[in-house]
């Protein structure tokens, strides 16, 4: 649940989000650790 409105929050490895107020958690507390730069590949071209 959202600690911020209640609302129901989905996420990824440990890293929550609310669709409804936009509240997230702190990156800090993810299951893993986030890519480097480097790493983030550039969505394909349309």
């Amino acid at each position: 649940m959202c600690s911020a409105c209640g609302s129901q929050v989905s996420g990824l490895n440990g890293r929550y989000a609310c669709g409804v107020c936009g509240w997230v958690n702190n990156w800090a507390e993810g299951h893993t650790a986030l890519p480097h730069a480097g790493e983030d590949r550039d969505p394909p071209e349309p």
